[in-house]
């Protein structure tokens, strides 16, 4: 006795299942690179982060020494324009 031929039912349900197995194997590649894309991403950023990091520390250094530089000056620059406030209306005061 051999098998019995294969009904309509039985074909399509044996293709749906062909077509099931082979819709999880794609979903499970496509997580698998999904992860790998988003690890790399992950990688990149953490990269830049340091990078920029880095970048900041030297930009608010140098322009703490150039304030600390131009400090002087604009203290110099100030006390002179107060003196000549002062010789301003002094002077005005006695005209």
């Amino acid at each position: 006795m051999g098998r019995r031929p294969e009904g309509k039912a039985e074909k399509l349900f044996k293709k749906f299942g062909k077509n099931v197995d082979s819709v999880i194997s794609e979903v499970k590649e496509s997580e698998k690179l999904a992860k790998l894309n988003i690890d790399q991403r992950v990688a990149e950023l953490n990269k830049n982060r340091e990078s920029l990091g880095n970048h900041f520390s030297n930009v608010s250094h140098n322009a703490k020494s150039q304030w600390q530089e131009a400090k002087p000056n604009f203290e110099r620059a100030g006390q002179e324009f107060k003196k000549a406030l002062n010789i301003f209306f002094t002077n005005r005061a006695y005209q």
